[in-house]
């Protein structure tokens, strides 16, 4: 087999990364260089993108659209006429940029529009328009609008168009810079890919034959330790067996010894008291001599002839002498199953594995990592916008067969000293040959802020009231007594409803410039009875009223009887719907001459209907009418009062620096028209309807009641109080343009003829 060489490979894979970059290099033949660049044809005209307000429309000449809502004409006109929207320079107090001003030879129409404020945004519109001239399937045109806000200049989202060629060269570069990606191995890969696997495989049969060996040496080891141990173990054995023999062999000595002795003893008649005691102690002393030399018991502190030698096994195993290579099995009681066999493992395999790369292989693949954006760069030298890029509104592909049109609407959020907006448009054409042409800023268009706060009525700043030199104050009030006949005021089952009549009384007295004249008690009572007897008990009952006010210290309450209450029974008769004789009873009531002859009419031809009308009309007819005469003594007629409102004032001003709710906090006690506008420039709509709707029919109210209305969808009750604005107002018809509610109702609905006829 032949040897593997890193360096051959090595130069392999530069030799394949070389071709491949020279190949997916931009084209760079001698033919390419020395043709003509692909934008030369936009050296040669003067046509650039521009941008128009929405719905503007254009101008179509020799090179495409063209916006004319700004354009300067020098003439030597002559007419004296003036054209529609067209006005003298000379004659106008301040400009009116919807306007077209003729001066003296030239004719000025302003570039400008206006964006209507809610809520401290606007939106703003408008149209950027990219003529066939600049358009062309090998060319992309980047268009970059920018918003001009006072001092600072924001770029806003970035449009692009691309020709069809364009983004084939774009899909190309991305195809090769693919291709490039896919040469690369990821590092995770690089123990399967890039190894010397005839080495590694070498080194790896090494390291398990290591691996056996070691097993081996200490299984024989342990083996040869446990052969020394089972030796160790029968010559303790047959040391036990030899003790035991001997303990015996030594026992019998002593005692015949001492059978011997005593019987000597016994022959002499000497007392043989002891004898057997002494030799048993030499048996003792002579038995544990042995052990303490046969074992070497030298480690316990007592020793006797009965000590169990089996049970000091381990100990006199431990203190024997232990071969050094058996000590570490020995003290650790280590056996056969204690010895570990290592297997060959993965880890262990990519551990190997890191010391037998294809190092040069791995070298040129982590620098293609780290340079993939360079060659990226290199690549695809027009990258196309994704996801991820901040600042793109469009990126498009066209044929560049028609101009381009593109409505753009951009919210923003405007500070409270902010007057107007203005924006301008830059913009480039890129070709595949990497030139580039960029155009000169297209004409500025100026956005002026309109704003619902502009609408302020600051005439109301003057409170005009007119003080009367006479007033009256007029209350009717329904007693209920305990009988239809009563007449004293202790029988009115609800006497607090005369403190009404001193409450009034007294507010109207305890101001500086009014006086309470006099107070007419007019009693009326229900049919029952008799009309003079009711005329006399009406009388009786004024004067009980009266007397009540008195002793509550009203003056001058005068009583006076009006009797029966035919007027109001008639209406009442008139308006119930249940009666069903209610035609015929109505015209004896109206023709009666006869007051009792007429009510037993009805109650005899019309029962049925008597009842209701006894029932639920009757109550309503016994009541008192009070009349507070009010005299203004400091003034001789009737006089208009104007007072200027200084908080009212401030309110005002609030509200057109556009701080709604603290215009609000001013306002909102007077409940007018300005309240109603800051309720609508904060959005409480339904608020803001409640105040209108208590509020007179004015232009200006109905002008509110509009945007409300379309706020919330109702366009048909909008359009209405559009029309009655207008109609009341005709100079709302020009506002009409100003606010994004009422505009867009009136082109939905076509009211613009309909409002203007109502001029």
């Amino acid at each position: 087999m032949k040897k593997y060489t890193p360096l051959n490979c090595s130069l392999l894979f530069v030799v394949a990364t070389f071709v491949f970059i020279i190949t997916i290099s931009p084209s760079c033949s001698t033919k390419k260089n020395h043709r003509k660049l692909d934008i030369e044809r936009l050296f040669m005209q003067t046509t650039k993108p521009e941008i128009t307000f929405t719905n503007s429309g254009g101008l179509e000449g020799m090179n495409g659209s063209r916006s004319v809502s700004e354009e300067v004409t020098f003439t030597q006109s002559t007419r004296s006429e003036l054209d529609n929207n067209e006005v003298l320079a000379n004659e106008m107090d301040r400009l009116d940029t919807t306007k077209t001003y003729r001066l003296s030879g030239v004719v000025v129409r302003a570039k400008s529009n206006f964006a209507t404020e809610r809520d401290g945004r606007v939106h703003v519109d408008f149209d950027i328009i990219a003529p066939t001239d600049v358009l062309d399937p090998y060319w992309r045109l980047t268009l970059a609008p920018m918003l001009i806000d006072g001092d600072s200049i924001t770029p806003l989202d970035t449009v692009y168009v691309t020709g069809e060629g364009f983004r084939d060269k774009q899909m190309g570069d991305y195809e090769a810079y693919e291709d490039f990606l896919n040469t690369i191995v990821d590092p995770s890969a690089y123990d399967s890919l890039f190894v010397d696997w005839k080495s590694l495989n070498k080194e790896i049969l090494k390291v398990q034959k290591r691996n056996y060996s070691d097993y081996k040496r200490a299984y024989d080891l342990m083996m040869d330790y446990d052969n020394w141990r089972k030796m160790n173990e029968m010559e303790f054995l047959r040391a036990q067996a030899i003790a035991r023999r001997h303990k015996r062999h030594v026992q019998e000595r002593y005692w015949r010894q001492s059978e011997k002795k005593a019987l000597r003893y016994l022959q002499k008649n000497t007392d043989t008291l002891g004898i057997y005691h002494r030799y048993m102690g030499k048996y003792e002393k002579d038995y544990t001599d042995y052990l303490k030399k046969q074992f070497s018991f030298d480690w316990l502190p007592s020793i006797t002839p009965d000590i169990n030698i089996h049970a000091q096994k381990d100990s006199i195993m431990s203190r024997s002498y232990i071969p050094r290579k058996y000590r570490e099995i020995h003290q650790k009681g280590l056996t056969l199953r204690d010895i570990k066999a290592k297997p060959f493992t993965k880890e262990d395999s990519a551990k190997i594995a890191k010391h037998h790369y294809l190092i040069d292989d791995i070298v040129l693949n982590d620098m293609n990592i780290e340079r993939k954006g360079e060659i990226f760069k290199e690549v695809v030298e027009f990258p196309i916008p994704g996801e991820e890029m901040t600042g793109l509104r469009l990126d498009t592909v066209i044929t560049a067969e028609y101009d381009f049109r593109y409505p753009y609407k951009q919210p923003w959020k405007i500070e409270k000293s902010t007057k107007k907006l203005e924006v301008v448009l830059a913009a480039m054409v890129e070709g595949v040959d990497k030139s580039t042409f960029v155009f000169p800023l297209s004409d500025t268009l100026t956005y002026f802020i309109a704003s619902l706060a502009q609408l302020a009525d600051e005439s109301l700043v003057i409170e005009r009231k007119m003080l009367h030199k006479n007033m009256v104050d007029n209350q009717s009030l329904y007693p209920d007594y305990r009988t239809k006949k009563s007449h004293r005021f202790r029988d009115i089952r609800n006497p607090e409803i005369f403190d009404k009549i001193v409450e009034a009384y007294q507010i109207y007295n305890n101001e500086a410039d009014l006086v309470v004249d006099s107070i007419s008690i007019r009693a009326y009572t229900d049919l029952e009875g008799l009309w003079h007897e009711n005329y006399e008990l009406s009388l009786e009952r004024a004067k009980e009223v009266a007397d009540y006010l008195r002793q509550k210290g009203v003056r001058n309450p005068v009583p006076k009887a009006a009797g029966e209450d035919w007027p109001t029974l008639a209406r009442q008769v008139q308006s119930h719907r249940s009666l069903l004789y209610r035609q015929a009873i109505l015209d004896s009531l109206t023709s009666a001459i006869y007051p009792d002859m007429t009510e037993e009419n009805i109650k005899r031809d019309y029962p049925d209907d008597y009842k209701i009308i006894r029932q639920e009309i009757y109550p309503k007819l016994v009541r008192f009418d009070v009349t507070l005469h009010i005299n203004r003594p400091g003034i001789e007629e009737n006089t208009l009062q104007e007072t200027h409102r200084e908080d009212y004032a401030e309110g005002i001003k609030l509200l057109r620096e556009k701080e709604y709710m603290l215009a609000l906090e001013k306002l909102a006690k007077y409940a007018d028209y300005n309240t109603a506008l800051a309720l609508v420039c904060l959005g409480y709509n339904d608020k803001a309807q409640e105040v209108l709707e208590a509020l007179p029919e004015t232009g200006r109210n109905e002008y509110l009641l509009a945007i409300i209305k379309a706020r919330k969808d109702n366009k048909n009750e909008a359009a209405k109080h559009l029309q009655k604005a207008c109609q009341l107002s005709p100079e709302l018809y020009s506002r009409t343009r100003l606010d994004s509610e009422v505009r867009e109702l009136a082109d939905e609905l076509n009211l613009w003829d309909t409002l203007n006829n109502q001029n």
